[in-house]
């Protein structure tokens, strides 16, 4: 029984990390390709505790967690904040964790499987256990970016267009990943009380991320506007894709 609620409970750890990548555009598809897996094997998992014999089910839903943790690993450093310089990481820490997933999944279906399979699991898993101790050291938020000497102030939040968490900074500023280029600017001198019009349901028309002076959180919707608990006076503009561009007459 105590593996079978050990099985269920991690199943739905990883399932959890899966939902919060249905958020970005960006992990979305292979966010709902994770689910599958994962929802298979909480299934395996909850049919093994009561399962006159609990190990075929603890087999099956060990190799489906597998799968699915390491899609969840795919997604989380698809959507992790990276410097612009070590974006290249990605091409990395993704397949690392993609792999270990898949020869762990390979271990637990297959039992009779010898050195083939145990030795790249070793080596996959320590190398994936290495990049999740050093996450809080690449993806820490120093509150500016690097511009060649500059230290430029910046503050975190997704990008509108793909959702990968980037460090903006100060002025304009292009997503790490996707190109989209951003303007914000704070204290802004004057605001402009307009209206705001976005077309296409793929990109917000706010992102939260907290004042530059006062930390708190909030949403910030795109535009001109003043933080509700210090005043301070922000400039937050990107442009909007709607499509294709139309081919000239």
């Amino acid at each position: 029984m105590l593996p079978a609620l050990l099985g269920i409970l991690i199943s739905a750890l990883v399932a959890s990390v899966l939902v919060v990548g249905l958020r970005a555009p960006r992990t979305r598809k292979l966010a709902m390709i994770g689910l599958l897996p994962a929802g298979c094997g909480f299934g395996a998992f909850a049919w093994s505790a009561f399962a006159p014999d609990a190990a075929p089910g603890l087999r099956m839903g060990a190799g489906l967690a597998a799968i699915a943790a390491g899609i969840a690993h795919a997604v989380c450093f698809s959507i992790l904040p990276l410097p612009a310089k070590r974006v290249w990481m990605r091409l990395i820490l993704i397949p690392i964790g993609a792999w270990c997933g898949t020869f762990a999944s390979l271990w637990f279906l297959w039992h009779q499987a010898g050195d083939s399979v145990r030795a790249p699991l070793v080596v996959l898993g320590a190398a994936t256990i290495l990049s999740w101790l050093t996450v809080p050291f690449f993806a820490r938020n120093r509150g500016y970016v690097e511009s060649g000497t500059r230290k430029i102030p910046s503050v975190r939040f997704p990008c509108p267009r793909c959702g990968t968490r980037v460090d903006w900074g100060q002025g304009i500023a292009a997503c790490t990943d996707c190109g989209l280029f951003l303007h914000i600017y704070w204290p802004a001198d004057e605001i402009q009380k307009r209206d705001v019009f976005v077309t296409g349901d793929h990109e917000p028309a706010s992102v939260r991320f907290a004042c530059p002076q006062c930390r708190v959180k909030s949403d910030w919707p795109r535009g001109d506007r003043s933080c509700t608990h210090c005043g301070l006076k922000v400039s937050l503009h990107w442009n909007t894709h709607t499509g294709p561009i139309p081919p000239a007459p």
